[in-house]
């Protein structure tokens, strides 16, 4: 895997995906050349019935496709890098004369597969998933499984707040105090700031503790003047130096000593309390209430809204570019959907990172998005920013779906709903797979159709313009 982002190119670049689960039955097409872009910095919602393809887009995006799914073809590209650029190679699909699919893997693939995603989930891409319960393991603690996910994948940034700390001398931190002391700092100046100092490992540490509200400005500044009193041993700092250059792997002259069992706590000690300090600042930066007691709790002491919240802190706890989040308010109440909501926005709006929110909650979607697409079936029928998607609907299906939520002040009338049953997969119809349920339905829908483009707003309709007009996605 390998590429370089330019600024002109999304994020994520999804183009002609089409994904297929091999069953007994035959093979089910999930999804059927989906396209899609998301920028930096932008939330792409995914918005359709349940079993349309919106997770499996989210799952193929991260390689976590089930072990009956394959992707036949397609181009999954995440800032320059092709996710997909081996698939032709990582399975073999055959027909056998009584009809049915046989697929075969090649293990080597999927294992060089593994180890390469292995470097960009949970640090470049993170997921948040539906049901927080059964994706926190519940024979660990809350503290343990935040902390797991710094220690594998922010080893380096634990180790310079662990250094960055122990270099600082009152002077430095004197100098820093007096600005901050001054100055109302934003987070990039604050960085900036102690960058200048040669103490950008405790940027994180210094601004969560000068944006906790449980305590005042004069407890804040002794919090931070007391930094430079929790210092390591110089053994212990050669040791984390040692270990940053080998990227956090034991390096060979340790490797002895790291089998003696005294010996590997002492190793693994001050990383292990780092990250749970570093867990806490998360918890914090989530609203957990009493995020210090949560630390030593189970999942199954946690509310769903603390549960998600938990999920939260973990999928932004490596910065990473893009987060995926799958129905992430769906099991949760109406009060607690909201501080979800709000959430999300304020960490997109504090990191700069990208959201792709699934959701079939149309309501929702319109609270979070800027731009959003719609599948129906396996294909993405439009995609447009989310006030011309409300609008100014195009596809039939998108106008079924905004014609059925309930309205404020229409009592006594029927909701429309959209006639007929989602279509067999396994033998998917001709053409446009909505036209048995289209109300707008013409001869030509039973030709596949194309996609229109004019600017951002996207449709797969035979209803807008002749062919001509027609590009691309």
């Amino acid at each position: 895997m390998g590429g370089q982002i330019t600024e002109a190119q999304p994020l994520l670049r999804i183009k002609e995906l089409t994904l297929s689960f091999i069953t007994r039955a035959g093979k089910i097409q999930a999804i059927n050349d989906v396209s899609l872009e998301v920028n930096a910095g932008e939330t792409f919602g995914l918005v359709g019935e349940t079993g349309c393809g919106k997770s499996q887009t989210a799952l193929a995006v991260m390689r976590l496709t089930p072990e009956a799914g394959v992707i036949e073809h397609g181009d999954i590209l995440f800032a320059g890098t092709n996710l997909t650029q081996n698939i032709s190679q990582e399975f073999k699909l055959t027909m056998k004369k009584n009809g049915r699919w046989k697929m075969r893997r090649n293990k080597q693939m999927l294992k060089q597969l593994t180890t390469e995603m292995n470097e960009i989930r949970g640090k470049s891409i993170s997921m948040i998933f539906q049901e927080p319960m059964t994706s926190l393991n519940p024979v660990y603690t809350i503290g343990r499984q935040v902390s797991e996910t710094l220690l594998t994948h922010s080893v380096g940034a634990l180790i310079d707040r662990i250094l960055s700390r122990n270099a600082l001398t009152q002077e430095r931190l004197t100098e820093i105090m007096s600005t901050i002391a001054h100055r109302d700092l934003s987070r990039t100046e604050l960085r900036n700031l102690l960058e200048r100092s040669g103490m950008t490992g405790l940027a994180d540490q210094i601004w969560f503790i000068l944006s906790r509200n449980d305590i005042g400005m004069t407890q804040r500044v002794r919090t931070i003047s007391d930094l430079n009193k929790h210092k390591q041993k110089r053994i212990t700092v050669r040791f984390l130096i040692d270990l940053k250059k080998t990227n956090g792997k034991v390096p060979i002259k340790y490797l002895v000593l790291d089998r003696i069992p005294i010996v590997r706590r002492w190793f693994t000690g001050v990383l292990e309390k780092e990250a749970i300090d570093a867990s806490y600042e998360l918890l914090s930066l989530v609203n957990m209430p009493n995020a210090e007691s949560v630390l030593r709790q189970y999942p199954h002491e946690l509310s769903g809204g603390m549960r998600q919240r938990v999920m939260i802190a973990m999928a932004i706890a490596t910065k990473p570019s893009l987060v995926i989040a799958d129905e992430p308010t769906s099991a949760l109440d109406v009060t607690v959907q909201a501080q979800i909501l709000e959430l999300l926005r304020g960490l997109k709006k504090t990191f700069n990172t990208a959201i792709l929110f699934i959701s079939h909650d149309l309501g929702v979607i319109s609270e979070v998005c800027d731009k959003v697409g719609v599948m129906y079936a396996g294909n993405l029928v439009e995609v447009a920013r989310i006030d011309k998607l409300f609008s100014d609907p195009k596809h039939p299906y998108t106008q079924g779906l905004l014609a059925s939520i309930p309205r404020y002040g229409e009592k006594g009338e029927l909701l429309k709903t959209i006639e007929g049953t989602v279509p067999n997969l396994i033998n998917p119809p001709t053409g446009c797979r909505f036209r048995t349920r289209c109300p707008r339905v013409f001869e030509k829908c039973t030709q596949g159709p194309p996609w229109l483009k004019e600017g951002e707003h996207g449709v797969l309709c035979w209803l807008y313009g002749d062919s001509e007009k027609h590009v691309n996605q």
